[in-house]
């Protein structure tokens, strides 16, 4: 394109590159794809196949979005090509919060992430090289600063006070003392039992004696 500035001129060039960038990563992806797919194919084929699909990519990506940019870049005033520049950008923060996020992780610590989160309010100006008309674009960025993260550690399970330990100690002599007590309770009945059977059996001889002639 002739007669172009300076500045129209390193504005195409930027256009030109990124696009040619895009279309080389497309092209690439491509290609690959096409070389892989065809693995039942002779290597010529699948070489063939490869290089007119990357070919064919190139081309389309590489116009397409040249001309988008390109579109961008030129004035809705003049219809001037390449004339569209930054001349001004403003940010004014609109508000800034404190955040926080709590991961559990798999041995139960925590992964603890805090952040700052800031939202600004965008304002840019862009500028026709050639009939100077201006067009201000207005928009709202949000940006995380101050990222940091630290594991917790798990927690640790509280341990049994040993205070508590003579309270088990005297429960357990209080059960021994209860069962020593239930045994004498069931010797005394015994005594009382053998004490009958002695009376009984006393019982008994007499009045076998008194019987006799």
């Amino acid at each position: 394109m002739t007669n172009l500035s300076q500045e129209q001129e390193e504005m195409r060039q930027s256009i030109q590159k990124s696009a040619m960038i895009w279309s080389v990563v497309f092209a690439l992806a491509v290609a690959t794809i096409a070389f892989w797919a065809l693995g039942g194919q002779s290597i010529l084929i699948r070489l063939a196949a490869a290089a007119i699909g990357g070919l064919v990519f190139l081309v389309a990506i590489f116009k397409w979005r040249f001309a988008a940019n390109s579109k961008s870049a030129q004035c809705g005033n003049c219809s001037t090509a390449f004339s569209i520049c930054k001349t001004d950008h403003t940010e004014t923060l609109k508000s800034s919060t404190a955040k926080e996020t709590r991961d559990a992780q798999e041995d139960f610590s925590t992964k603890v992430t805090t952040w700052t989160e800031e939202i600004y309010d965008v304002k840019g100006t862009y500028t026709c090289a050639s009939c100077k008309d201006e067009t201000v674009k207005e928009y709202t960025s949000t940006r995380k600063i101050d990222e940091k993260a630290e594991v917790e550690p798990a927690p640790v399970k509280s341990k049994v006070p040993a205070a508590k330990a003579p309270a088990k100690r005297k429960t357990a002599a209080a059960k021994g003392k209860a069962s020593s007590a239930k045994g004498k309770t069931a010797a005394a009945k015994g005594k009382i039992t053998s004490a009958k059977g002695k009376s009984a059996s006393a019982k008994s001889t007499k009045s076998s004696a008194s019987k006799k002639p």
